[in-house]
This record gives structure tokens, sequence and C-alpha cells, in this order.
């Protein structure tokens, strides 16, 4: 789905409703360019990093083109356990989520809020929404926090079936 703030003179558009993230179609433009651009291993490792971030672990959005990205990407020497060690969380980032986590109020029976007044860089704001979506019956969560800039940040995410892009653009905001 186009936002409103949809670059209007560009020189590439490659929307991919299927795709399960930007890391998919960077990688599958890089496997049909015709001159191959060859990819350094951290290079091929980023982009299937993204990959494994934006479909969970190979869990959501995924299809045969996601797992060809991957394979394409592995084969250019991406390296998983560097992933993994990439992906860990700190302690103290653990504990802060689960404080997020705590503030959470479930609306409608299966959207999660959390409001919390503490400060929270936008990160762990997003990885909170994030967590909230593996309870049960969660199909929507919202997370507001104070950021560090002291603006307030908000992350919605969803399993598919309520557009939270809808609900965070008549908000004001909405994407990136």
């Amino acid at each position: 789905r186009r936002g409103e703030e949809f670059m209007k003179e560009a020189v590439l558009v490659y929307l991919e409703p299927y795709a399960s993230s930007t890391c998919e179609l960077v990688t599958e433009l890089l496997q049909y360019i015709h001159d191959r651009v060859p990819l350094q291993m951290v290079e091929a490792t980023a982009l299937l990093a993204g990959i494994t971030v934006d479909t969970k672990n190979f869990t959501l959005r995924t299809g045969a083109r996601t797992f060809d990205a991957a394979s394409f990407l592995r084969r250019c020497g991406a390296d998983p356990s560097l992933i993994q060690s990439m992906l860990k969380e700190e302690l103290d980032e653990y504990i802060q989520k689960a404080e997020l986590i705590r503030h959470t109020e479930v609306m409608f029976g299966h959207i999660a809020v959390s409001v919390s007044d503490q400060t929270c860089p936008q990160l762990l704001i997003a990885k909170s929404a994030d967590a909230l979506l593996n309870m049960t019956d969660i199909v929507a969560s919202f997370v507001v926090c104070r950021r560090p800039d002291g603006l307030v940040g908000i992350s919605a995410r969803s399993l598919g079936q309520m557009n939270v892009q809808v609900v965070m653009e008549r908000l004001g905001g909405g994407g990136h």
C-alpha cells in the first residue's frame, strides 16, 4: 500500500505486495542484474538479517520467492550464526521491554495497547509492539512511549487482519 508520502517522480518503482521485506526486493533485483554485482559476506548477511527479522524467522509473509532470495544470499556467503548473534538482546533492554508489555491493556478482545511514561528508544518501542503480537488472540498492537528526544513514539504492528497503517495515518503518521 502506498502511503501519503510516496515519492512522486521516482526513477524506479518496484512495489511488490507479496514480498516479505525491502531486503527481499533488493535481493531479487541483485539476482537479476545482468552484470552480477558481487556481494561481500557482510552485505549478504545484512540482507538476510533483514529478511529474517521482517518474516519473524521465516514464519510470516513468506513465499517461495522469500526462500529463493534467502538461498541466493546464503550462496553469496551470508552467515546465519552472525545473524543470530546480531539479534541477541541485552538483559536491561529485555527488562525494559517487559515493563512496556506490563502496561498493556487489551481492547475489543484482540487489540493490545500499551502506554507508558517511561523513556524508550523507538527501536525498543517497535520491539515491544512486535512482542505483543505473540500473545494469544492479539491481532494488532500499539505501543506508545516517550522517546529520548522528548517526542512521543508510537509503534503499530499487526498480523494482517487489521491495517494499522491506516490507523496511524489517521493519527498523522503511518509508515516510516
